[in-house]
């Protein structure tokens, strides 16, 4: 346990129990069930590439297009499609008996936050579309340390990864034709005499092509996320369908990284280790690591990266790839866990909810519905007994990567958060 990452008697007072008047508001769920608690772990929404526009101009024929705000920040295209997404997340719970019309207290809905900007303003706009007119606050570390429950520690390494393939992929190929805008050995001969970094050359992948790819692929896909015009998008040289063949790159080197284990159970054990422990409070159990709050119950919004959603995919045994969303990682993505008691028992159902590219440029998500997903030692069931979720859990979890407390947060808000 790390000194100013224990829970404080200030935090205490600030998150406090959400049982008295979640019982209030827990509705019958189907089959005879009880919504008890859930929990959701957001990819924060739309924002620009990390890296300023021309960070990878060597590998491109054409200038990258520009963005109304800095490298990795929420754009108001973002803002407003979390904030749509706050609404889309309203019915939902309403609707299965973890929140009421009325506008909850903190005891009843706790959104957590990364510490960068544009998780803290996601947070801020999923606040305003899930619970609109109520004026709640989200949780986040004072200053601009990383936040151990969405990073590992300062200094660590993820050592274990796998390695990059040594063949050339379709999609290596198609994101090559996008950026140089040719695929034939002579303009590519052309584009390298000029200066221009090749990812395919040969035949073969270029030393850091798999290492860019994932970096290049996503970029391609927030500018069409943004809402840009078609010619700004890939150039004008690629729609939906055809980035979301090279959208796989990100995904791939998320599997090799972030995902596979133990790179998972390294990055992720400790914000699994909360997410497993809020069950368990929230039925009742004890428990060695600290609950998201004392008790357990309500509904908790955490609001995370990218990477997060693989770590905790890796250490939970969770796959949710569909053709037709290809990109799984998206921004405003989200795995949900739910607890319901059914008689005498507690069952946990896990489920991914990821907005396809047309659902974040248009900043519409009613027809993103949620993929029920089979948990690692549920026997492929998408339900599993509490008991049976948290012995599987326990064997992916790193101990030696847990920090049993909770970090010293307070309540934030951000007060010129407008509606965009």
């Amino acid at each position: 346990m790390r000194p100013g990452w224990i829970r404080t008697t200030v935090w205490t007072s600030l998150v406090l129990a959400a049982v008295g008047s979640v019982g209030a508001m827990a509705a019958p769920a189907p089959h005879g069930e009880t919504a008890v608690a859930e929990i959701v772990l957001l990819r924060h929404g739309v924002r620009s590439p990390t890296t300023a526009p021309d960070a990878h101009a060597s590998y491109a024929s054409q200038p990258w297009p520009s963005w109304p705000v800095a490298p990795g920040i929420l754009t108001p295209h973002g803002h407003a499609g979390m904030q749509a997404l706050g609404a889309f997340y309203r019915q939902r719970l309403i609707a299965n008996g973890n929140l009421g019309q009325a506008c909850p207290t903190a005891d009843q809905l706790q959104v957590i936050a990364d510490t960068t900007p544009r998780n803290k303003e996601s947070a801020q706009a999923v606040i305003d579309g899930l619970v609109p007119g109520c004026h709640l606050s989200f949780l986040a570390m004072s200053g601009d340390d990383n936040n151990p429950l969405f990073h590992y520690a300062k200094g660590d390494k993820n050592d274990d990864a796998s390695p990059a393939p040594t063949e050339v992929s379709p999609a290596l190929a198609e994101l090559q034709a996008i950026v140089l805008g040719c695929t034939d050995k002579a303009c590519l001969k052309t584009a390298s005499d000029s200066g221009k970094k090749l990812l395919v050359e040969d035949d073969k992948p270029t030393h850091k092509a798999y290492k860019l790819s994932g970096t290049l692929s996503e970029n391609l896909m927030l500018a069409y996320a943004e809402g840009k015009p078609v010619n700004e998008v890939a150039w004008g040289r690629a729609d939906a369908a055809r980035l979301g063949k090279v959208i796989v790159l990100h995904n791939d080197a998320f599997a090799r990284d972030k995902k596979s284990m133990p790179a998972a159970a390294q990055a992720g054990s400790n914000l699994a280790a909360h997410i497993l422990a809020t069950l368990q409070a929230a039925a009742g159990e004890p428990t060695t690591t600290t609950a998201l709050s004392p008790h357990g119950r309500g509904v908790f919004v955490l609001i995370g990266h990218d990477t997060n959603l693989a770590n905790i995919a890796g250490v939970f045994g969770l796959d949710w790839h569909d053709a037709r969303r290809p990109d799984d990682y998206p921004p405003g993505g989200g795995l949900v866990f739910d607890l319901f008691k059914r008689g005498n028992h507690y069952v946990v159902k896990v489920s991914a909810l990821m907005p396809s590219m047309d659902d974040l440029r248009g900043n519409h998500f009613d027809d993103m519905k949620p993929a029920k997903l089979h948990v690692s030692g549920c026997g492929g069931r998408d339900e599993c007994p509490l008991a049976a979720f948290a012995a599987a859990a326990k064997q992916s979890i790193d101990g030696s990567r847990v920090i049993s407390g909770l970090p010293a947060m307070a309540r934030q808000s951000l007060a010129n958060s407008v509606t965009h």
